[in-house]
């Protein structure tokens, strides 16, 4: 399938790319169908191309990658809502803020995405834990300094 977007211009998206989510992102519950794309293969970062609105993409990651320590308890139903059998069907990114400073780019860790990779169908939870926020800083300080050079 082709679509057109405006941050990638007419790309085509295979099947295996698709996520749909039955009640949308949060502030885009009408907008229920994404498709996943990777455009570096060394980047942690991945864009979740809106396939509804072409002007609509969101950069996320894997948020274990940063927060090694991060879980989230979903519940039975929302593990029913899409259908995940077992923890292998499911994959778990979080939505990035890329702001004009990139060093101090942000991960919202209370409104992670759950997709099930059996049969691309995902929802975004809600997540009541005080140990995460909405804009988690992917590089300490430290870390920001040696990015720097």
């Amino acid at each position: 399938m082709n679509a057109y977007t405006t941050r990638f211009g007419e790309i085509e998206i295979s099947d295996e790319t698709i996520i749909t989510f039955a009640n949308g992102i949060l502030g885009f519950p009408e907008l229920t169908n994404y498709a996943l794309i990777n455009t570096d293969d060394n980047s942690p970062l991945k864009w979740l191309q809106s396939l509804d609105d072409p002007t609509l993409a969101f950069v996320v990651t894997n948020p274990n990658l940063f927060k090694p320590d991060y879980m989230i308890d979903a519940y039975r139903k929302d593990l029913a809502d899409i259908n995940i059998q077992s923890e292998e069907d499911a994959l778990i990114l979080v939505i990035v803020t890329v702001p004009k400073d990139p060093i101090k780019m942000t991960a919202n860790l209370k409104g992670p995405l759950l997709i099930n990779t059996k049969n691309r169908l995902a929802k975004q939870l809600v997540i009541d834990n005080n140990e995460y926020n909405i804009k988690h800083r992917l590089l300490n300080d430290e870390e920001a300094l040696v990015a720097m050079g």
